[in-house]
């Protein structure tokens, strides 16, 4: 049985904000220097494990650490962590990166969480990151999650 290949990280990259914030897959060694080279100066990593994480201190690119199970949503503590990280590395000039595993679910309902906490309606988020990527459907309870942030959002 054949095994397909993995897409080149760059192609696999999806910004939501160009310049500022992208999803991807988990990227390997040799990929980090490709990511830098299209903006990307910081990673978050939303997988449950440390995987990658010392990659990331060898490469010396600034990185966050939120490890969210597989399937499951965020903490709002989370996305306030998130939303920190983001903005200072955006303000020196980088972009951010958010991946998981495959770079959709998790990572697709993280993104969204910056857009709703930055002021987008829940459905506007949700558009924002159809068009991004097309195969980031997020999961029922990521989906609750981000409406209840959304209703939370919109009553401060």
């Amino acid at each position: 049985m054949e095994q397909s290949a993995i897409q080149p990280i760059v192609e696999n990259l999806w910004w939501v904000i160009p310049g500022k914030l992208a999803g991807v897959r988990k990227p390997t060694s040799a990929e980090i220097e490709e990511l830098q080279k299209v903006g990307i100066g910081a990673i978050v990593s939303v997988m449950h494990d440390k995987s990658n994480l010392e990659l990331y201190q060898q490469e010396n690119i600034p990185y966050l650490w939120l490890p969210i199970q597989i399937a499951s949503s965020p903490s709002r503590s989370q996305v306030a962590e998130l939303i920190d990280f983001v903005d200072r590395h955006h303000r020196q000039g980088v972009g951010t990166a958010i991946h998981c595993t495959g770079g959709l679910h998790r990572t697709g309902t993280m993104l969204a969480a910056y857009l709703i906490l930055n002021g987008s309606a829940y459905e506007d988020a949700m558009r924002t990151i159809e068009t991004a990527n097309s195969q980031a459907l997020l999961e029922l309870a990521q989906q609750v999650f981000l409406r209840s942030l959304a209703a939370r959002d919109s009553k401060s």
